[in-house]
């Protein structure tokens, strides 16, 4: 899942009084993982903890992420050696 603001997820996490440390224990993931969303080093996560962030933040699903379009995610991907 792509993040789609990070302005928000952080305005998210300012009005449910959330840190990092919390929200990451929350997710399932470490402290540094969510600074790295916050600070826009990462923008990707699973699904999963897509869905433990915006459940934490009480945001509604697809608020803070959306799906991203990779090879893994089952997209249609035109390739050279098939286009020919």
């Amino acid at each position: 899942m792509k993040l789609k603001d990070r302005a928000l997820l952080l305005e998210y996490m300012k009005l449910g009084d959330f840190s990092q440390a919390r929200l990451g224990r929350y997710a399932g993931v470490s402290r540094q993982f969510i600074n790295q969303l916050c600070r826009g080093e990462r923008t990707t996560c699973t699904p999963q903890v897509a869905a433990r962030i915006e459940e934490g933040l009480r945001v509604l699903p697809r608020t803070l992420f959306e799906p991203s379009k990779s090879h893994a995610a089952g997209q249609n991907v035109t390739t050279k050696a098939t286009a020919a």
